[in-house]
């Protein structure tokens, strides 16, 4: 999202991360990885409860997709930011217009099931 922020900002959007972690680690976080957007901490999940992004069970958590897309994140100098994460919690990439209204919703079944930047632009481009 980092290296796509402008793209998004061209199209009249914004990004805002939510994690569980403390606002203290994400703060170390935004730092280190120099986020032009905004990190929000939600220790409760009651975020993800809202959105319905739920821990996925181990062996999908660690089963050979996401073994290779850490492998190739370690190649490119990215690694693990956080000892104390839980590694079964799902993300989930959400698109919502001014008024409040979900435009589009991606639930991972996996750590790196992820939408493309191109998916995200195409919904922001509609509205």
């Amino acid at each position: 999202m980092r290296r796509h922020y402008p793209e998004i900002e061209a199209c009249g959007g914004t990004v805002i991360g939510v994690s569980f972690e403390s606002r203290d680690r994400l703060f170390q976080l935004s730092r280190q990885m120099q986020l032009p957007f905004q990190l929000l901490s939600d220790p409760e999940r009651d975020t993800y409860r809202a959105y319905g992004v739920h821990r996925g069970n181990l062996w999908r958590m660690f089963g050979p997709g996401t073994i290779w897309a850490y492998i190739k994140a370690l190649s490119r100098g990215s690694g693990y930011h956080f000892a104390r994460s839980d590694l079964q919690q799902l993300g989930g990439d959400f698109v919502i217009d001014a008024a409040g209204i979900v435009r589009y919703e991606h639930h991972g079944a996996t750590p790196h099931d992820r939408p493309t930047v191109d998916q995200l632009l195409a919904v922001l481009n509609t509205i």
